[in-house]
């Protein structure tokens, strides 16, 4: 069983792919592992959940992760005893996961057109401009620094025959006047409206704010997080790490004597920037946000609880 243990850790080790990568990853192994031949049933339910935790608890930014792996390894009824129903489960899971994409591109078609800016690397963006690439002349989109998330989402755009300009994040208000709106993904939806996303997001969307330019976030209800975020500076430090300080050097790899350098993965954006959060539910309100994370908090304790 340890090469299950092994490849949970490279999953969630992983910096170069976005949220719906890791959800797939996470639930395949997850049922591959319900599906391996075991003399030890219960044993290997207590493996399911051990490494159900771990895939579901290392990346605090990522809502999808625990509330996926609640979803295959718990019912509402409790955590589940039979690896067959879980493995069934994580199939029906990603099903379900495939269909909510061609959902949201639905939702989200009516606003998509002329000219369009985005941020970081998002599957679901990919999938919802491709599918409305006749009414959207141009994408830009911000390159991602540290990591250029931005340059595999462009090519990914071009590859669906979409115009797509590429900008350092700094431009971002030079071509914002020219835009009929920006759209985003979302790493975490948080039970009031508020958006963790990739950092340089919320610099985006208060600038979309100054020009009067919409802001649009397309994501999953799996991103869904009970979780609140405090303006309350005095509360940062209890709250940084759902937004994944990683290493420096990633930035400066040796920089002189007297800098420090800083390297936030994720920023939040307010509620009040955003024009409509697009799920595969359609849009959603506030409360219909709460209630959701409400529910997905429910599973989540049960996992925690195993």
């Amino acid at each position: 069983m340890q090469q299950f243990f092994e490849r949970a850790e490279q999953i969630v080790g992983d910096r170069d792919h976005g949220s719906r990568w890791l959800v797939r990853e996470a639930v395949l192994l997850l049922r591959n592992l319900a599906m391996e031949q075991s003399a030890n049933p219960q044993q290997q339910v207590e493996t399911l959940f051990a490494v159900g935790r771990r895939l579901a608890f290392a990346r605090p930014a990522m809502s999808a992760l625990p509330s996926a792996v609640s979803r295959v390894l718990c019912s509402t009824h409790g955590p589940e005893t039979d690896v067959a129903v879980i493995a069934q489960k994580a199939t029906d899971f990603l099903e379900a996961y495939d269909a909510a994409i061609k959902q949201i591109v639905e939702h989200a078609r009516p606003v998509l057109h002329g000219n369009v800016l985005t941020c970081s690397l998002s599957h679901t963006l990919v999938e919802a401009l491709a599918a409305c690439r006749e009414r959207v002349e141009q994408v830009y989109v911000l390159e991602g620094r540290p990591r250029y998330e931005g340059r595999t989402m462009a090519q990914q755009l071009a590859l669906a025959n979409i115009q797509v300009t590429l900008l350092t994040d700094a431009q971002a208000a030079i071509f914002l006047p020219q835009c009929q709106c920006v759209v985003v993904g979302a790493d975490s939806l948080l039970a009031d409206g508020t958006v963790l996303n990739k950092a340089g997001t919320a610099l985006l969307a208060w600038a979309a704010q100054g020009y009067q330019v919409p802001l649009y976030v397309l994501c999953e209800t799996l991103k869904i997080s009970s979780r609140r975020w405090s303006g309350d500076p005095a509360q940062f430090a209890e709250r940084a790490h759902l937004l994944e300080e990683k290493e420096a050097s990633e930035v400066w790899d040796q920089p002189p004597i007297g800098v420090t350098v800083r390297n936030y993965y994720f920023d939040v954006t307010p509620a009040n920037l955003v024009r409509a959060w697009l799920t595969e539910r359609g849009s959603l309100t506030v409360p219909e946000i709460a209630s959701i994370a409400h529910e997905t908090q429910q599973a989540i304790h049960m996992l925690e609880q195993r």
